[in-house]
């Protein structure tokens, strides 16, 4: 008796199983092929992107370090006037990191010459603000803060109420702006060498933990309202001595724009002004 053979378009049952188990086979095998391939990809492109960031990062912010050296760069006051001043900030209890040698950084030499490293510095932060990690740009923008309360201090000394014949000249306000610029920058020189050796260590940071993840917020978005800002001006107010001690420094200001102009005023109305004006320089 023949056997029947299960057949369709005339090909016997084995032959059939044998062609589905191939087609199985080649799919299975397409499909990991596809999903390995594009894997791969991506963890190259991934590979990739990082690599470019990291370029760009090291070579930003080394510009970055590189421009601030200056900071580092320190002078040593020699104008006649280191006793006078040594006991004149004694008495306003600010810090004297190098008693009782008065020392500097450069940059602080002349207003002109501190404004042009300000706007250079605020230059340099947002041409390179795209490749810097999360924690840097904070720092940047708490350095750039400090300075700007440095800079509205010396923009103060316009402000200051005199009498209509004892307006400052141009050539007292920049006499005033160097004087104070300079005792501000003796007073602080600790920590301004602080905030350049903690962003060199930030930065490190950033290099060798280099994260991907995009922030979820711009610390330009919403101005002065975004967050990030609102943490920058607390920092500021609170935990440097430039904030901690800026009343001091509005008085010693203050002081001697009066003496230099030869205006006598008692205590209540100097606290008076400074609260005025203070207000608004530095808020």
């Amino acid at each position: 008796m023949e056997e029947t053979v299960n057949s369709f378009l005339g090909l016997p049952q084995f032959m059939w199983e044998g062609i589905f188990n191939i087609i199985i086979t080649l799919g299975a095998g397409l499909i990991i092929a596809f999903v390995t391939t594009f894997y791969l990809k991506k963890k190259d492109e991934i590979t990739r992107v990082a690599g470019v960031i990291l370029e760009k990062r090291v070579n930003s912010e080394q510009e970055i370090l590189d421009y601030l050296e200056d900071l580092a760069f320190h002078k040593e006051l020699h104008n006649g006037k280191e006793k006078e001043w040594l006991t004149l900030l004694r008495e306003y209890e600010l810090t004297l990191p190098h008693e009782p040698h008065l020392q500097y950084s450069d940059v602080f030499s002349s207003v002109d010459k501190f404004r042009e490293f300000f706007r250079g510095f605020e230059r340099i932060i947002t041409t390179n603000k795209l490749w810097m990690g999360k924690k840097v740009r904070f720092h940047l923008a708490l350095m750039q803060g400090y300075f700007s309360w440095i800079n509205a201090l010396l923009v103060a000394i316009t402000r200051i109420p005199l009498p209509g014949d004892k307006k400052l000249t141009e050539e007292d306000i920049d006499k005033l702006s160097t004087t104070l610029l300079l005792q501000m920058a003796i007073t602080l020189d600790h920590e301004i060498s602080g905030l350049l050796a903690e962003l060199e260590t930030l930065i490190v940071d950033s290099i060798y933990k280099l994260d991907l993840k995009r922030p979820r917020k711009s610390m330009t978005r919403n101005g002065m309202l975004n967050v990030d800002m609102v943490k920058i001006l607390r920092e500021l107010d609170g935990n440097t001595l430039l904030g901690i001690n800026r009343e001091k420094y509005f008085a010693l200001m203050m002081t001697q724009v009066y003496a230099y102009k030869g205006v006598d005023i008692e205590g209540e109305d100097l606290d008076d002004i400074m609260n005025e004006v203070l207000g608004e320089e530095m808020k």
